[in-house]
């Protein structure tokens, strides 16, 4: 009830107030002097009443005010960590630092591979001047080409010369003209054509995949190399040597999805058309051309390869654009942590195998490394994941084109996989070996003048990679 109380003490006239006492009649005064005790009470309690209205307001705030005060400080109180606590989080923060520095780790290792050549010592500069180094690491480079060949099983389908040699086609009724074998449906010419075929499979059940170590264009570079000078020799060595790793990984690829097969009917891959770093593979038609690897037949024919020997196919580093795009949508470029390069893959597969391989294209691989990448360094084993896959294109195949004469796919359909693909290269892994005229070339160095060796190409001569689809 008091605090409905409402009583205006500016409106009282006082003055009237007065007058209206002195008009008040002593008798009668004194008639009511009994209630005075009571009247005064009421008088003194409504002045308390007031009094404490007024007050209590500002007091009944300042108590909330310590309330809350009260509840976060005991809340803050509450929330401070124990010592046991604070010692578990520190633990939990330094697996976070762990976790980054083993990514770090395996980021430097995935980089870190064996080299094509060790002694001599090529990288970063050779210790031996002469030109003879050169000559070392070309025979080195095409016998780990060849080495690849091998572990896929691989050979290119019969040559023209093979086919001439076996079924005396030059003088018998059919013949080879424009790259296709001429079958006539009767007489000679029919016999004939069975015993080219019996010839193509032959070599189709001998092998699990068709290749040549020409459709890897290096391999015909240092087939020919004649030295020139120190700096172009030297780009060349490194722009081949990381080729190779790149090229290691496409042919570990095809070795796994081949792995239960023994001849190319049975193969998900049944061949390499070509590596390129410069644009798309181009399979050209060398009629007469067969290229031979150490301790194995002539290989050639009808066989497809990737590009032209007169050209060097020299990996770019990406820094703006490459060759295959204008911008990747990875966004990834060379920077101070990674060199990034692109190339181009063409195969043909069974046409159920084009998910299975670029899956396993972009997957994890096993590798070795020899620490400080000398010869006699310890032997380590790591692994990588390096390619993105940045895009795909599938082409039906006609078996019957005369490109594909000599070849022998099996029964199933098989399309051509065209990939274009991101590989990524941790400089902290393998800087330490990268020649000064490509450092140079990527700005990680003091600018000087350096000859650009020729059919390098436009963009930054060299390469390295990423991880995918």
């Amino acid at each position: 009830m008091a605090k409905n109380l409402n009583i205006d003490f500016k409106n009282i006239d006082l003055k009237q107030l007065v007058g209206s006492l002195k008009n008040i009649k002593l008798t009668s005064v004194k008639k009511y002097s009994a209630l005075f005790p009571s009247i005064g009470l009421l008088v003194a309690t409504l002045i308390i009443l007031i009094v404490t209205m007024l007050v209590g307001g500002s007091v009944s705030k300042k108590m909330q005010d310590s309330v809350g005060v009260a509840s976060r400080v005991r809340s803050a109180a509450d929330s401070v960590p124990s010592e046991a606590q604070a010692q578990e989080d520190m633990q939990y923060l330094e697996k976070y630092v762990q976790d980054a520095d083993q990514v770090d780790s395996l980021m430097t290792k995935a980089s870190q591979r064996e080299l094509i050549c060790y002694n001599p010592v090529i990288f970063p500069e050779p210790t031996d001047k002469s030109a003879q180094v050169y000559n070392v690491f070309a025979r080195d480079y095409r016998a780990a080409i060849e080495s690849l060949m091998i572990r896929m099983k691989a050979k290119d389908a019969p040559s023209d010369a093979e086919i001439r040699s076996q079924t005396g086609a030059g003088a018998a009724g059919g013949g080879l003209m424009g790259g296709g074998f001429v079958t006539p449906t009767a007489g000679p010419g029919a016999s004939m054509n069975a015993m080219v075929d019996a010839v193509c499979l032959k070599r189709a059940e001998e092998i699990s995949i068709y290749a040549n170590p020409s459709s890897l264009n290096w391999y015909g570079y240092w087939e020919k190399f004649v030295y020139k000078s120190v700096d172009e020799s030297l780009q060349n060595c490194w722009s081949s040597q990381v080729a190779y790793w790149i090229y290691e990984d496409i042919i570990q690829t095809i070795e796994t999805l081949n792995a239960n097969s023994t001849r190319v009917s049975t193969s998900p891959v049944k061949r390499l058309l070509g590596i390129q770093f410069n644009g798309p593979v181009q399979v050209i038609n060398p009629q007469t051309m067969g290229f031979g690897m150490m301790g194995m037949e002539p290989m050639g024919g009808m066989q497809g390869y990737a590009g032209g020997m007169s050209m060097l196919d020299a990996p770019m580093y990406v820094k703006t654009s490459s060759p295959f795009l204008p911008v990747a949508w990875t966004g990834r470029v060379c920077n101070d942590q990674i060199d990034v390069v692109h190339f181009a893959v063409a195969i043909i597969v069974d046409s159920s195998a084009t998910a299975p391989f670029m899956k396993e294209l972009c997957s994890i691989k096993p590798h070795t490394f020899r620490e400080g990448f000398l010869e006699k360094g310890k032997q380590e084993t790591a692994a990588h994941n390096q390619i993105t896959i940045l895009q795909f294109e599938i082409e039906p195949v006609q078996k019957e084109d005369a490109v594909h004469a000599y070849y022998r796919y099996g029964k199933n359909a098989v399309v051509r996989l065209n990939l274009v693909c991101e590989y990524v290269f941790s400089r902290n892994g393998y800087d330490v070996i990268k020649p000064t005229p490509v450092k140079k070339a990527l700005g990680q160095e003091a600018a000087g003048t350096t000859a650009t060796p020729d059919g390098m190409g436009g963009g930054t001569p060299m390469m390295p990679g990423g991880l995918g689809m």
